[in-house]
């Protein structure tokens, strides 16, 4: 389970879902499915745009997980809450490896992107990312907030 810190929202929560993947291929599109239901299950007044934006953002997340810590987190959480203004999007995994938000991509390049595309997502729109290791420095942490 995440940091709770890292997952808490601004007010009292309105919803809140926790959920354990494998960090493999298959968990990206599984997760992003899944997420999908909850979202529009348990918060049917969020817009499209919004929605839009925290499924690439999740997708993102996981993603980056199979590909950077699946060898020491075979598994991994993605807890989503919800207040009155936002939308809390975090995965927790066990590699204690932060990963950094590299500068714009040029042309070339050829991945590594992925959490520059969260941030600025989630930039664009006034939200936050936030990158923490666990207290015990076993695992991290990735969370990302959005108005809702």
């Amino acid at each position: 389970m995440a940091p709770e810190p890292l997952i808490q929202a601004l007010g009292a929560p309105r919803f809140r879902y926790e959920m354990t993947f494998r960090t493999d291929a298959y968990s990206v599109p599984a997760t992003r499915r899944a997420a999908k239901a909850i979202l529009v299950g348990g918060t049917p007044d969020m817009e499209d745009d919004c929605l839009d934006r925290a499924l690439l953002i999740i997708t993102e997340l996981v993603a980056n997980t199979v590909k950077h810590a699946a060898r020491r987190s075979p598994r991994a959480e993605l807890t989503l809450v919800t207040d009155d203004r936002s939308l809390t999007i975090a995965v927790h995994d066990t590699d204690p490896g932060l990963p950094r938000v590299l500068p714009p991509s040029h042309p070339d390049d050829t991945g590594g992107r992925g959490l520059r595309l969260v941030h600025d997502l989630a930039s664009e729109v006034d939200g936050t990312l936030e990158v923490r290791s666990d207290p015990d420095r076993r695992g991290k942490a990735v969370r990302v907030s959005l108005p809702l």
